[in-house]
Protein backbone atom coordinates (compact mmCIF):
# COMPACT_ATOMS: atom_id res chain seq x y z
CA UNK A 1 0.00 0.00 0.00
CA UNK A 2 1.76 3.20 -1.18
CA UNK A 3 0.11 5.41 1.91
CA UNK A 4 1.51 2.94 4.28
CA UNK A 5 5.10 3.05 2.22
CA UNK A 6 4.68 7.27 2.17
CA UNK A 7 4.02 7.58 5.50
CA UNK A 8 6.55 4.64 7.25
CA UNK A 9 9.33 7.00 4.83
CA UNK A 10 7.85 10.36 6.48
CA UNK A 11 8.27 9.06 9.84
CA UNK A 12 11.97 7.91 9.28
CA UNK A 13 12.91 11.23 7.39
CA UNK A 14 11.13 13.20 10.38
CA UNK A 15 13.44 10.83 13.30
CA UNK A 16 16.38 10.88 11.45
CA UNK A 17 16.66 13.63 8.65
CA UNK A 18 18.03 13.47 5.16
CA UNK A 19 20.67 11.25 6.02
CA UNK A 20 18.29 8.30 7.03
CA UNK A 21 18.27 5.75 3.69
CA UNK A 22 16.40 2.18 4.02
CA UNK A 23 18.38 -0.64 2.77
CA UNK A 24 15.76 -3.56 3.06
CA UNK A 25 17.49 -5.66 5.88
CA UNK A 26 14.96 -5.06 8.54
CA UNK A 27 17.70 -4.15 11.17
CA UNK A 28 18.22 -0.85 12.82
CA UNK A 29 20.69 1.34 11.28
CA UNK A 30 21.36 3.30 14.24
CA UNK A 31 22.64 2.25 17.61
CA UNK A 32 21.44 5.91 18.73
CA UNK A 33 18.07 5.69 17.97
CA UNK A 34 14.87 7.62 19.13
CA UNK A 35 14.89 5.92 22.60
CA UNK A 36 18.43 5.18 23.11
CA UNK A 37 20.11 8.72 22.32
CA UNK A 38 23.58 9.18 21.70
CA UNK A 39 25.17 10.13 25.53
CA UNK A 40 28.56 10.09 26.99
CA UNK A 41 29.73 11.00 30.69
CA UNK A 42 33.03 11.73 31.89
CA UNK A 43 34.88 12.96 35.23
CA UNK A 44 37.94 13.54 36.16
CA UNK A 45 39.21 13.80 39.72
CA UNK A 46 43.08 13.39 39.29
CA UNK A 47 44.03 16.65 40.43
CA UNK A 48 43.42 20.49 40.59
CA UNK A 49 44.89 22.79 38.32
CA UNK A 50 46.51 25.73 39.35
CA UNK A 51 45.69 29.09 36.24
CA UNK A 52 47.88 31.51 35.68
CA UNK A 53 47.84 32.82 32.37
CA UNK A 54 46.25 36.30 31.45
CA UNK A 55 44.41 38.02 28.72
CA UNK A 56 43.58 35.06 26.26
CA UNK A 57 41.30 32.09 25.69
CA UNK A 58 43.31 28.95 27.29
CA UNK A 59 42.86 25.26 27.75
CA UNK A 60 42.33 24.24 31.37
CA UNK A 61 43.91 21.04 30.41
CA UNK A 62 43.22 19.21 26.85
CA UNK A 63 43.78 15.92 28.06
CA UNK A 64 41.70 15.70 31.32
CA UNK A 65 39.26 18.97 31.29
CA UNK A 66 37.77 17.79 28.11
CA UNK A 67 35.26 14.76 26.47
CA UNK A 68 35.56 13.03 23.25
CA UNK A 69 33.00 11.24 21.51
CA UNK A 70 31.42 9.85 17.87
CA UNK A 71 27.97 11.06 16.32
CA UNK A 72 26.57 8.34 14.51
CA UNK A 73 24.66 11.41 12.19
CA UNK A 74 24.81 15.20 11.70
CA UNK A 75 22.89 17.12 14.00
CA UNK A 76 22.92 19.49 17.64
CA UNK A 77 25.01 17.96 20.68
CA UNK A 78 24.65 19.65 24.19
CA UNK A 79 28.30 19.72 26.13
CA UNK A 80 27.89 19.86 29.78
CA UNK A 81 30.29 20.83 32.22
CA UNK A 82 30.22 20.93 35.39
CA UNK A 83 33.46 22.12 38.04
CA UNK A 84 34.16 24.42 41.33
CA UNK A 85 37.04 27.50 41.54
CA UNK A 86 39.13 27.99 44.16
CA UNK A 87 40.61 31.18 44.88
CA UNK A 88 42.49 32.15 47.95
CA UNK A 89 43.65 35.47 48.65
CA UNK A 90 47.53 36.39 49.66
CA UNK A 91 47.16 40.05 51.04
CA UNK A 92 44.45 42.51 51.67
CA UNK A 93 43.74 44.14 48.33
CA UNK A 94 42.79 40.69 45.83
CA UNK A 95 40.45 40.28 43.13
CA UNK A 96 39.84 37.77 40.81
CA UNK A 97 37.59 38.09 37.43
CA UNK A 98 37.77 35.21 35.18
CA UNK A 99 35.41 33.57 32.20
CA UNK A 100 35.22 30.42 30.92
CA UNK A 101 33.70 28.71 27.69
CA UNK A 102 33.87 25.35 25.70
CA UNK A 103 34.93 24.63 22.49
CA UNK A 104 35.36 22.09 19.53
CA UNK A 105 38.09 23.44 18.06
CA UNK A 106 35.81 25.32 15.36
CA UNK A 107 32.82 26.53 17.40
CA UNK A 108 32.72 28.04 21.32
CA UNK A 109 30.42 28.77 23.50
CA UNK A 110 29.62 32.71 24.64
CA UNK A 111 32.33 33.49 27.04
CA UNK A 112 29.97 32.72 30.30
CA UNK A 113 30.33 32.32 32.90
CA UNK A 114 31.66 34.74 35.02
CA UNK A 115 33.53 34.43 38.36
CA UNK A 116 34.65 37.64 39.77
CA UNK A 117 35.83 37.57 43.21
CA UNK A 118 37.08 41.36 45.28
CA UNK A 119 37.88 39.97 49.12
CA UNK A 120 39.90 42.41 51.60
CA UNK A 121 41.04 39.62 53.77
CA UNK A 122 44.29 37.91 53.56
CA UNK A 123 43.73 33.79 53.23
CA UNK A 124 40.32 34.05 52.85
CA UNK A 125 39.55 31.19 50.57
CA UNK A 126 36.21 31.07 47.96
CA UNK A 127 35.00 28.14 46.47
CA UNK A 128 32.55 28.93 43.66
CA UNK A 129 30.23 25.97 41.22
CA UNK A 130 30.20 26.39 37.77
CA UNK A 131 27.83 24.82 35.03
CA UNK A 132 28.56 25.53 31.77
CA UNK A 133 26.33 24.59 28.50
CA UNK A 134 26.46 24.80 24.84
CA UNK A 135 24.66 23.61 21.69
CA UNK A 136 27.22 22.39 18.81
CA UNK A 137 25.13 23.12 15.78
CA UNK A 138 25.04 20.44 12.59
CA UNK A 139 27.89 18.64 14.34
CA UNK A 140 29.81 15.90 11.49
CA UNK A 141 29.74 12.47 12.21
CA UNK A 142 32.95 12.23 13.32
CA UNK A 143 35.00 12.26 16.48
CA UNK A 144 34.95 15.49 18.77
CA UNK A 145 36.72 16.50 21.63
CA UNK A 146 35.11 19.71 23.49
CA UNK A 147 37.87 21.46 26.00
CA UNK A 148 37.31 23.67 28.69
CA UNK A 149 38.75 27.22 28.41
CA UNK A 150 38.86 29.94 30.67
CA UNK A 151 39.88 33.65 29.53
CA UNK A 152 41.62 35.27 32.79
CA UNK A 153 41.03 39.12 33.13
CA UNK A 154 42.61 39.65 36.44
CA UNK A 155 43.88 38.43 39.22
CA UNK A 156 45.94 40.20 41.64
CA UNK A 157 47.28 38.33 45.05
CA UNK A 158 45.05 35.50 44.53
CA UNK A 159 45.63 31.60 44.14
CA UNK A 160 43.02 30.57 41.23
CA UNK A 161 42.43 26.92 40.67
CA UNK A 162 40.19 24.97 38.97
CA UNK A 163 39.26 22.12 41.46
CA UNK A 164 39.44 18.03 39.95
CA UNK A 165 39.39 16.27 42.88
CA UNK A 166 37.81 13.66 44.71
CA UNK A 167 35.40 16.22 47.05
CA UNK A 168 35.03 17.97 43.69
CA UNK A 169 34.92 16.03 40.47
CA UNK A 170 35.38 17.65 37.55
CA UNK A 171 32.01 16.39 35.05
CA UNK A 172 31.40 16.34 31.46
CA UNK A 173 28.16 14.85 30.04
CA UNK A 174 27.36 15.18 25.89
CA UNK A 175 23.74 14.27 24.49
CA UNK A 176 22.15 14.67 21.12
CA UNK A 177 19.51 17.29 21.42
Amino acid sequence: NDSVKDNLVQLALDAYGSAYAFDSDGLAQYTNNLYNKLMSKDSYTGGDFTLTTTGAWTDVDATNMSITFTPELVGDFKTTAIFSVSAVSTNATNELDVRFRLTDGTTASTAVPRVKLVTGVTATTNVVPVTLEFTHEDLSAAAKTVKLQYYLTTRTAMTFKVLANTDDPAQFEVEKT
